[in-house]
């Protein structure tokens, strides 16, 4: 038995009430109280933790994020601080020999075009000035944007159909194909370190979406099985739930036939729901729009599925049992996302199916009464006003601004909401994500960005902690710290629960437990 005291333990999501210490037997919480009361139970030999007056909160999930690409990702080179074109073209050079020594390619990115004067996409001929024998690659930070130069394209047959070296959406695929995959081990690895990552910002569990890492797979089977040899090797900290990216009959029916299911779990890891990419994204204008976009009207995004691919896909998945959740980010492709659930519900009806939309941005009234209606989830990304704040008007004109990315009449309409990161677009450090969901403003910044649509401090400690375990239908067993739950929990170095919302951004964690088991320390 384990003995955790001397701290100030909130035991319920709604933060309302607290304990000084805790007992963890066997991985799960047993007895919660005064320090004396549970210190009175303590035994020869037992573990004692002295939380040194630190605040202690259930683990943080991270509902919606692409753990594998992350780690990837860590050895590219870093583009979020380029301040125009020839900053980006500057880091990349100082890289280069690096590239042409070990004879890979050269990888970029995290650039964002519209912070920069001259909010242009750089192009092939930009990364065939840094070279024109080493294959470059480098993609936005939305992930939904890749230029290549010359080498690379010639490597991926792109080389005539995209001139300009600018690939968008479901042609990148084609680019990552052309490339070597990893190995299973070396995934396995890569999962490993980046769990560790997770760990140092209190997150005991993620949810992720992984398998078109090697797209050329039918369905992921290497990265399912790394992770789930992970797992029963003891060597995943953390816990996992695949959202299992299938774009294809021919993908979900293999995926189905190899016994696959949402719910299938071999302990830390578990599969999830179908994961489908509805449309782009707003940052490069394609997000599907109904009415075009305002500093674009001629064009109106796209969608990746047309209706009858989409209806045939979830109808397909939900019918056999999984979970559903489409990135939806434009008004026209989350109507069609609640149009093709709701159709799946009426012929196969199914109570407590927990699907959901994946990032659900730009919505009017109707769209949110409609999820309601038919129990669906969002999983939002606080985090993602620090960019979009600022281009958001400017895409969809004011009267839809105000009522996108709205979290308070979401949770006013009894919505379910899970946060996230979708990390390594953003940076999956909890704490500053909180704080825009609780104050909807950039640190130091004198207004807020429609503060009427920013939640209470208890409700944002619940999207990042119960929330996400509802969105793995773990709510009655993760996200609390109370008996008969697992002892996932961080610790934090102050009480951000009675200080102002901007200790959130101040505020650090010192320790994460999974299993009642240190998995990180400061």
């Amino acid at each position: 038995m384990e003995i955790y005291h001397n701290g100030k333990i909130y035991l319920n999501d709604d933060m309302a009430g607290t304990a000084e210490a805790m007992t963890v037997e066997d991985g799960v919480i047993t007895a919660v109280g005064s320090d004396d009361l549970i210190l009175g139970k303590a035994s020869p030999g037992g573990d004692v933790v002295d939380l040194k007056g630190c605040l202690v909160m259930p683990g943080f999930v991270d509902s919606h994020m692409h753990l594998l690409e992350y780690a990837l990702e860590k050895s590219f080179v870093d583009l979020t601080g380029a301040s125009d074109l020839n900053d980006l073209l500057s880091l990349l050079r100082a890289r280069l020999p690096e590239a042409e020594a070990s004879g890979m390619t050269l990888n970029g990115t995290g650039f964002n075009q519209n912070y920069w004067d001259k909010p242009e996409l750089p192009t092939r001929a930009d990364l065939d000035s840094v070279s024109e024998n080493v294959p470059i690659i480098v993609r936005r930070t939305c992930h939904h944007v890749t230029v290549a130069n010359s080498p690379a394209l010639r490597l991926a047959g792109l080389e005539d159909s995209h001139r300009d070296g600018i690939l968008r959406e479901n042609d990148q695929y084609i680019l990552d194909n052309a490339l070597p995959a990893p190995t299973k081990d070396q995934i396995k690895r890569l999962i490993a370190d980046a769990a560790l990552d997770l760990a140092s910002k209190g997150i005991t569990q993620v949810q992720t979406d992984d398998l078109l890492v090697i797209s050329s797979e039918l369905f992921g089977k290497t990265v399912l099985d790394a992770y789930m040899e992970l797992d029963r090797e003891g060597l995943l900290p953390v816990r996992v739930y695949e959202q299992c990216n299938l774009p294809s009959m021919e993908r979900l029916e293999a995926f189905l036939g190899a016994g696959y299911m949402t719910g299938m779990s071999t302990g830390h890891f578990t599969i999830g729901p179908l994961k489908l990419l509805g449309d782009g994204a707003l940052g490069a204008r394609s997000a599907a729009l109904k009415n075009g976009y305002r500093d674009d009207p001629a064009n109106h995004g796209f969608l990746n599925f047309s209706d009858d691919e989409l209806n045939q896909l979830v109808s397909a998945a939900h019918k056999a049992g999984m979970q559903i959740a489409i990135h939806g980010i434009g008004d026209r492709c989350i109507q069609q996302i609640i149009d093709v659930c709701e159709n799946a519900l009426r012929e196969y009806p199914r109570p407590d199916h927990r699907h959901g939309i994946v990032h659900c941005q730009i919505t009017h009234p109707e769209d949110l009464r409609r999820m309601a209606d038919l129990g669906m989830i969002a999983y939002i990304q606080p985090v993602f006003l620090k960019a979009d704040q600022h281009i958001v008007e400017d895409r969809v004109g004011p009267e839809l601004t105000a009522s996108s990315y709205h979290w308070r009449a979401m949770k006013d309409l009894g919505i379910h909401m899970s946060g996230g990161s979708d990390c390594p677009i953003e940076p999956f450090d909890t704490l500053p994500n909180m704080y825009y969901a609780a104050t909807c403003r950039q640190p130091g910044a004198e207004h807020a960005w429609h503060p009427e649509k920013a939640l209470r401090m208890d409700e944002v400690f619940r999207l990042f902690t119960s929330e996400g375990a509802y969105a793995s239908f773990s709510e009655n067993t993760h996200g609390r710290l109370v008996p008969g739950y697992a002892a996932d929990f961080t610790v934090i170095d102050r009480d951000i629960s009675s200080l102002p919302p901007k200790s959130l951004t101040e505020a650090s964690v010192i320790m994460t437990f999974v299993d009642g088991r240190m998995i990180y320390s400061k």
